[in-house]
């Protein structure tokens, strides 16, 4: 802590800003932290992002291809890589997250949000071809979901998966995903929801992008509109989805079932992180949201489609619902292999 506490100084002091007063900003699921720059101009946020578990690279690069591409995103002021130090514009506390619990109204804002997303997606299809990120493909996409084999349900099981039951529910999973209909490869932030979204100058800015991949369109508007952390208003979630349809000239029945999939499998990984987060991390605070995951997980595998990975989760569950863990936390982290 000492060392990242004068590795923090050290950059400010190169960059100018010797003796600025720093306010720790409430962390998120990630190791990096935020230090709020105070009583200076322009407003500033230094970044810190741990090399040994965190990319301020990724970071830096997306950044840098989001403003490419349009969208609203800091403005980097400086950065030292080898300390995982990143000084940025600081966009102000209106996120979309707090707007709302200060009973902003909620259709204007997801119609912001949506048209945000879909200006996004509709410059990185033009610019697709220049645009460097991972894939999100196949191997990605079920390595993630397998949290929900790795950290969910030996929670609610009280034992770990056998291989056969894992390598059922890979299967299933990957005979669903080479089903969805073929459809545009976009710039995918991979965590687009109302937390990482912030109105600035009635604008939609995005944060929290450094993980962003290439993949389906269909994935931020899961993130969107089938949100772990809120509930959302079915008529809004339902108007921004013909919204976003029409905007990409797309028919439902051709969609419902990507829309679908990637819920499911965004739950799955989801339901696995907040396990993760509270057993490994000693985060419990996103154990609250559980209930909400598992209700979107059974509405996603409702659609006739998903029926093989709705009897694979019946297999190991009675029903698709959050139910109480099965050992005490200490147990729990003794099964998962997890030492102090």
């Amino acid at each position: 802590m000492q060392n990242r506490e004068h590795a923090r100084v050290h950059f400010l002091k190169e960059l100018g800003y010797e003796n600025v007063a720093l306010e720790a900003l409430v962390p998120d699921a990630s190791n990096r932290c935020y230090f709020r720059l105070k009583n200076i101009e322009p407003p500033l946020i230094m970044m810190d992002a741990p090399p040994e578990t965190e990319n301020a690279e990724q970071f830096i690069e997306v950044t840098n291809l989001l403003t490419q591409l349009g969208a609203r995103a800091p403005v980097l002021h400086g950065y030292d890589l080898d300390d995982g130090l990143v000084l940025l514009e600081d966009l102000g506390n209106a996120t979309f997250t707090h707007l709302l619990a200060q009973n902003a109204s909620e259709p204007d804002l997801y119609q912001t949000a949506t048209d945000a997303l879909i200006d996004l997606q509709r410059a990185s299809i033009e610019s697709i071809s220049a645009i460097e990120l991972p894939a999100y493909d196949l191997n990605l996409c079920t390595s993630e979901a397998a949290l929900f084999c790795d950290w969910y349900l030996p929670a609610v099981l009280g034992r770990l998966l056998k291989d056969d039951e894992k390598k059922g529910f890979v299967v299933v999973l990957s005979t669903l995903f080479n089903k969805i209909p073929s459809a545009d490869t976009v710039f995918v932030h991979r965590d687009f929801h109302v937390d990482n979204l912030l109105l600035v100058e009635n604008q939609c800015a995005l944060l929290d992008y450094q993980d962003a991949v290439l993949g389906p369109a269909t994935y931020d508007l899961v993130s969107l509109l089938e949100d772990a952390r809120r509930d959302i208003d079915p008529d809004v979630k339902q108007k921004m989805w013909i919204h976003w349809l029409s905007r990409h000239n797309l028919s439902p029945e051709n969609t419902e079932l990507a829309f679908h999939f990637w819920g499911a499998q965004r739950h799955c990984k989801v339901a696995g992180i907040f396990v993760r987060l509270w057993l490994r991390d000693g985060k419990p605070v996103y154990l609250e949201h559980l209930n909400r995951v598992l209700d979107l997980l059974a509405q996603s595998v409702s659609h006739s489609e998903m029926q093989p990975l709705a009897d694979w989760l019946s297999s190991l569950m009675p029903s698709i619902k959050h139910v109480p863990f099965a050992r005490e936390e200490s147990d729990l982290r003794g099964l998962l292999g997890i030492t102090e």
